[in-house]
């Protein structure tokens, strides 16, 4: 290839150069120091290379070469290249790079693109699956190449910010960065790669490690799922399908994930599948088949032996050979003895590496065969015992192993054996607590673990003990926390567990265990301003309590009630699908463990909400509500009812029962009134302004939500509890209200504002709940920018908890979005194949989504197909009497009448002028407005100028804002053009 960067030079054209100021020549220091700074910058800009894959990139002679030849570039190209080549590892937005390449200039979008695909096909981006450029959705493009500077110093490396569930990266990482790139290269190569090593030799640390560093280059779709926590007989596919938030509609998910990750361009991290390694096994062969995008990294203590699988045995880290002088220079050449020195030094101990010590180091970290949890175990007792002594102990405890592990003894068998040691120098009161922490999962705090570790102990011995344990390092303490947690390393954990199950005292552990973070969770309940995100880190502990509570060594009474307490934190962590499951298995359980009223009631209604949020819109979940709604009342519970209708509310609009929406909220209005309920007089009253405006009542709608607003107590406790509310959703009601009504000024600032408070309580469901309901405004300005990058979020996290309805509705939103960027291909297919699920799942507002689809098929040609779509939906509007967008259906059956293939000119002016009565009748200036610009064109296309004119210009002059809004602009403009003689200074205005 022979290419040379090509540009044109206009930056001078045209311009006269200024004489130097004055000062210059009065001034020989400072000239002579900007002077020296412009070389040294000069001399910087000439030193930069930047190197990646077969190129090498030279900014200050503005030349790419491919294996030495140049690369033909134009100068805007390679602009774009050297602005995201600097910034590798980081999404680079469009804007950005527009105002680097353009500065200055006013350019549309669509020529960075050009520029991008230019840039793809001169590297082979994507060639032989080599990736250089990624798009990240609604944000920008990433260089996701490794780019390194020839003889220049490193910058630290960054990562950009992207929404994923892999853990903190590790920051002291030791000797591991060539394992790294080796699993990455590996996974671009052969998708399927297994990290295969011994207990403690680094496995997770590796994999997540691996992740973070492949975050730009799968745009932030990594997923990590730990499969420590779980137990021989766990259900593997149930668990990889919950931690994706898909619900397992049988008892083998397999096929449904296999389904959903089928054209999914992602990393799947499966950590530890040694103990599971069957089901591990079938699941990752079964999606490596049918998913032909993803990338599965796994790890695991022995290889999983399917197809496609490639190893990566993570090889102890290096340590000093027998027989080499050490010194502590050199010593720390060698990355085992630098983990050693860390890890001794860490906890403030005395110990520092001498020329003395130091080959009793490197004996040390060569005799735990450079595994990092080994070497870490021994690190924490050296302050203590001296270097010298640990390699005496240490030999001691190895020598029976000594010759099984030469001949090929597994590997573990030498971490068995350090832990062991380990462990047999702890007190015998110190290896009955070691054991009964283990039955923690991830961390814990200091209350849990004196209320769940204590037998007959008291509090003084318990609290040496955790100080003794943190002493000698077989307890973690993190103390960056707050408040402050202790954690086992997993694999002390799983030798630990062993001791306790042979103990005999794992089940009354285990009943402590559940019944403790029972009383926690009912406690913060009970709070009157509780803060589930308190108990939010204790979730992995919650959920190991539910798999005992309903195991067969299990206590299910307590399963009942530490799920039913559990409810308010499942759905704040937005995990539906899980909740359903611990939540059925519960009620399967309330008849034989005689559960109570209020535990009915709240496991009831969980499941009819959690079912209806995750597309299940059938009896079996409105029954679930209706039984609750029935235990409420039993129990004279006001507020229990209140929650109760505003679920069947919801669930109502969802199937499109309008009418039975607008009953079920005046029932609960009649309730909350009967009850001087102020607070839930008001939520009602939303509900109320909300079936209005589906039922095209909009007069009614503003004066219900007004009333509401009058309330000031109308968000409290959104945030907390099972409620299916969010956050200013009166406020986007109204918005959408005075919006309708001819206020697009008003309603355009309260829904921004809306959306940003909602955003602010960081609450997935929440935000999946309320973007839909303002959608509409943003949608009817034409202010789709502002909406855009909200939509990608939206549909990400409804995929994310297997939200199933809202996530169509966010690609119903994002298809109507590309429709109006004139992306048509994409946008009518995503459109269409979300109205068509939604219209599977029996969703009764899918009729206002076929009106756009309707009106992009009539303005690409397809009248016929358009005015099919916009009927059926004019038809299943009016069954429901779904009324609330029939103004703008009846405008889009014009326009699709006009364009079909023989032109219905006279029908088209009948629609347009039923549309225009009916939104005078619902009283929507808005709807009316935009029906008068429609039949005003068509008039003025026949001649009728004046009657269109005197038609539209009364709508017209209603309006007091929103002057610069989509429609009231074309407005003015067809008013200007129509221009009477008798009003020319109408158009003006």
């Amino acid at each position: 290839m022979c290419f040379q960067v090509i540009e044109r030079d206009e930056s001078c054209a045209g311009l006269k150069f200024p004489m130097a100021p004055r000062w210059q020549s009065n001034n020989t220091q400072s000239s002579n120091t900007m002077a020296a700074a412009g070389r040294s910058a000069q001399d910087e800009a000439a030193r930069e290379i930047l190197v990646f894959g077969p190129f090498r990139l030279d900014p200050s002679q503005r030349r790419v070469e491919r294996d030495g030849s140049p690369l033909q570039l134009s100068g805007r190209a390679f602009d774009i290249l050297l602005a995201l080549v600097r910034q590798a590892g980081n999404v680079v937005s469009k804007t950005e790079l527009m105002a680097t390449t353009w500065p200055g200039a006013a350019v549309e979008e669509n020529s960075l693109r050009v520029h991008i695909a230019a840039l793809r096909k001169a590297l082979g981006d994507g060639n032989d699956g080599v990736r250089y450029l990624s798009t990240v959705s609604g944000q920008g493009y990433c260089f996701v190449a490794a780019v390194s500077r020839p003889e220049q110093r490193q910058p630290a490396p960054t990562n950009p910010t992207y929404v994923h569930n892999l853990p903190a990266h590790p920051r002291q990482m030791v000797g591991r960065e060539q394992a790294i790139q080796d699993i990455s290269e590996r996974l671009r190569a052969q998708r399927f790669v297994t990290v295969v090593g011994p207990g403690g030799i680094g496995k997770t640390t590796v994999a997540i490690s691996a992740g973070h560093a492949l975050l730009a280059e799968f745009a932030g779709h990594v997923h990590f799922v730990g499969l420590g926590e779980t137990g021989s007989a766990a259900p593997v596919p149930a668990i990889v399908a919950s931690s994706l938030g898909l619900r397992a509609r049988s008892n083998d998910p397999t096929n449904s994930l296999a389904t959903f990750l089928r054209d999914m361009r992602m990393l799947l991290i499966l950590d530890c599948c040694e103990h599971v390694i069957e089901a591990a096994a079938a699941l990752a062969e079964r999606l490596y088949q049918a998913a032909p995008e993803l990338h599965i990294l796994a790890t695991s203590r022995e290889l999983l032996r399917v197809e496609g699988e490639f190893t990566y045995r993570l090889p102890p880290l290096p340590s000093p050979p027998e027989k080499i002088v050490l010194t502590a220079a050199n010593a720390l050449a060698y990355p085992s003895v630098k983990l050693f020195v860390e890890r001794a030094t860490a906890g403030g101990g005395e110990f520092a590496l001498t020329d003395a010590n130091a080959s009793d180091v490197g004996n040390l970290c060569r005799r735990l065969d450079g595994i990092p949890l080994a070497i870490e175990l021994t690190a924490g007792h050296v302050g203590a015992y001296g270097a010298r002594a640990m390699v005496q102990l240490l030999d001691q405890h190895l020598n029976l192993l000594w010759e099984g592990r030469r001949t090929a003894l597994p590997r573990h068998r030498t971490l068995r054996a350090t832990i062991e040691w380990s462990y047999n120098l702890l007190s015998d009161a110190e290896r009955v607590i070691l054991g009964r922490l283990s039955v923690f999962v991830g961390s814990m705090t200091l209350d849990a673990v004196r209320s769940i570790a204590a037998g007959s102990e008291d509090d003084d011995t318990i609290l040496a003990i955790i100080d003794s344990l943190v002493a000698k390092s077989m307890l973690a303490l993190n103390t960056g926390s707050q408040p402050t947690r202790y954690r086992l390393a997993d694999s002390t954990r799983a030798y630990a567990q062993e001791k306790l199950a042979a103990s005999g005292d794992s089940e009354a552990v285990a009943r402590r265990h559940a019944c403790y973070f029972l009383g926690l969770l009912e406690k913060i309940g009970d709070e009157a301003n509780r803060d589930l995100s308190t108990v939010a880190e204790e979730f992995g502990n919650v959920r190991a309590a539910l798999t005992w509570c309903f195991s067969d060594q299990g206590d299910r009474r307590a399963g009942v009630a530490l799920a039913a307490a559990s409810i308010p934190l499942f759905f704040k962590l937005s995990l539906l699908a899980e909740c359903e499951l611990w939540v059925t298995r519960a009620i399967e359980a309330l008849d034989d463990t005689n559960g109570g009223i209020r535990q009915g009631l709240v496991l009831h209604t969980a499941l009819g909400a959690a079912r209806m949020l995750t597309g299940q819109l059938d009896e079996l979940g409105a029954n679930h509500l209706r039984r609750a709604l029935e235990l409420t009342e039993r129990i004279g519970d006001i507020p229990g009812q209140i929650r109760l209708i505003d679920q069947l509310h919801l669930l109502q609009l969802f199937v499109g029962k309008y009418d039975d929406a607008f009953g079920i909220a005046k029932r609960g209005e009649a309730i909350a009134l009967a009850n001087n309920d102020s607070n839930a007089v008001a939520r009602m009253r939303v509900l109320l302004s909300i079936s209005c405006q589906y039922l095209g009542k909009f007069v009614a709608s503003r004066s219900y939500v007004e009333k509401a607003l009058r309330h000031t107590g109308l968000d409290k406790d959104v945030l907390s509890g099972l409620t299916l509310e969010y956050p200013k959703r009166a406020q986007i009601t109204l918005a959408r209200v005075l919006w309708l009504q001819g206020y697009p000024d008003q309603a355009t600032r309260i829904v921004r504002r809306a959306i940003s408070d909602v955003i602010a309580a960081n609450h997935p469901v929440m935000f999946c709940r309320a973007l839909p309901w303002a959608f509409g405004v943003f949608f009817w300005n034409g202010d789709l920018e502002d909406c855009e990058e909200h939509i990608d979020r939206f549909v990400v996290e409804a995929r994310r908890h297997n939200l199933a309805i809202l996530q169509l509705v966010g690609e119903a939103m994002k298809g109507i979005t590309l429709l109006a960027r004139n992306e048509t291909g994409v946008g009518l297919a995503m459109l269409k194949g979300s109205i068509e699920k939604l219209h599977s799942l029996c969703f009764g507002a899918v009729a206002g989504f076929r009106m756009p689809l309707a009106d992009a098929l009539a303005a690409t040609g397809h009248g016929d197909e358009a005015l099919d779509t916009i009927d059926q939906a004019i038809a299943q509007a009016q069954h429901c009497n779904f009324m609330m967008d029939m103004p703008d259906m009846l405008c889009t059956r014009a326009k699709a009448l006009m364009r079909k293939s023989n032109p219905d000119l006279s029908q088209a002016e009948l629609s347009l002028i039923r549309a225009l009565d009916l939104a005078r009748h619902q009283g929507a200036l808005g709807y009316e407005l935009r029906a008068a610009i429609a039949l005003a064109r068509l008039w003025q296309r026949g001649d009728r100028r004046r009657e269109a004119y005197d038609m539209l210009a009364p709508v017209y002059q209603q309006f007091t804002e929103g002057f610069q809004t989509r429609s009231l602009v074309a407005a003015r403009g067809l008013l200007a053009e129509l221009n009477p003689p008798r009003s020319r200074s109408f158009a003006a205005k």
